[in-house]
Parts: C-alpha cells; sequence; structure tokens
C-alpha cells in the first residue's frame, strides 16, 4: 500500500477525539467489545511565505482488550490490546499554494483512487493514511512498524445531530505490523469529529 493522503470534498482540515462503542453492521466479524479511544488531527496548511503546501497528521488510538467466546466454540479467545500512535508522512508540494490544488496534484488530476471515502450525501469525510507504531511496551519495538488506514465523517454539531445516521463516524484499519488485520468502525458514542473546508 502505498503511503499518501486524501482530503475529499475539498477539506483542509479534519481533527477529531472520542470513542466508539458498538461496531458498525459491515459483514466483518467484530471482536472487541469495549470502546475504543482515539484523537487525531489532519491538516493541509499553506506556507505562502515558503510557496509550498504541507499535508501532514497524526493519530492515537486505543482499545482494550476483549475476551470473546466466536461461535461454534466454548473456550472464550482473548483478544489483545491495541495502543498505537501513527503519522502520516508529510508531503510537499513546493509551488503549490492552496490545498485543492494540493490534492488534485497529489492524484495527479486524475479520478480519486478506489478506497477514497464516499460522498454520504453532503456529509464532510476525510481518509487519512500512514505508518504506526505500538505503544504497547511489551511489544516494543520488536515487531516493524506496519500501515493504518482512517476514515471519518462529520455529521455536524453536535455529533449526534440524529436524522438518517446517528451520529458521527470513525473507522480504523490496520496492515502489518504488530496488530494486521485489525479493523474497526463505529458511530461515536461520545466525542466530536470536525471535517472543514
Amino acid at each position: 500500500m502505498a503511503l499518501a493522503a486524501a482530503l475529499t470534498l475539498g477539506s483542509c482540515k479534519a481533527t477529531g477525539g472520542g470513542y466508539v462503542g458498538e461496531q458498525l453492521d459491515s459483514g466483518v466479524i467484530g471482536v472487541y467489545t469495549g470502546d475504543a479511544n482515539f484523537g487525531f488531527n489532519f491538516t493541509c496548511e499553506v506556507e505562502t511565505a515558503k510557496n509550498r503546501t504541507v499535508i501532514k497528521g497524526q493519530i492515537t488510538y486505543h482499545d482494550e482488550p476483549s475476551k470473546v467466546t466466536l461461535a461454534d466454540t466454548t473456550v472464550p479467545i482473548q483478544f489483545p490490546e491495541v495502543r498505537i500512535h501513527g503519522t502520516v508522512n508529510p508531503i510537499i508540494f513546493l509551488g503549490v499554494t492552496e490545498c485543492g490544488t494540493a490534492v488534485e496534484n497529489l492524484f495527479g488530476g486524475e479520478p480519486l483512487p478506489v478506497g477514497t471515502p464516499p460522498e454520504f450525501e453532503g456529509i464532510p469525510t476525510a481518509m487519512f493514511e500512514g505508518t504506526y507504531r505500538s505503544q504497547d511496551s511489551t511489544v516494543g519495538s520488536a515487531l516493524p512498524p506496519g500501515e493504518f488506514v482512517v476514515l471519518v465523517g462529520d455529521q455536524g454539531e453536535p455529533a449526534r445531530p440524529g436524522g438518517e445516521f446517528t451520529g458521527d463516524l470513525f473507522s480504523i484499519d490496520l496492515y502489518g505490523g504488530p496488530y494486521a488485520a485489525y479493523t474497526r468502525g463505529g458511530y461515536l458514542e461520545g466525542g466530536n469529529i470536525q471535517v472543514e473546508d
């Protein structure tokens, strides 16, 4: 997976923090049952004095260990704690002083790639990816870092306005590293996400 970042719908900033509880009904079997806490910031910053635009960001994420009895089994399985810090490798566009142009240049003027977040009928969304490292001292640096992909959706203020959806959205997928194949997503049960132009 190439390291890249995508701000969709012309967004220049996505920030948020809070927690998700119950998993979204996505067809993926969720094995983590507690709350998963997160905080992130993702920005496209114009540095006029340097005649450039920089896309960068970071995330912290924590999911408590869970003990789950899967279908057709009788013995509970322990799933480990997931604790990460991730960074979006800065992407610098020299001679570009507008975020929309920077995002367009990121994809060479082509349509946004497969996997770009859907436009939820006017709901601002952002997707970003980068490299993560475990913050669990028992894992340490023994394993190489992995990659993350985060998708967020902002449904207004406060984070649970009602309507067709029931609040701001957050999802995370981890590839490689100590938590390979981990995935979790849901509506925020506390906190807020803001995606701004």
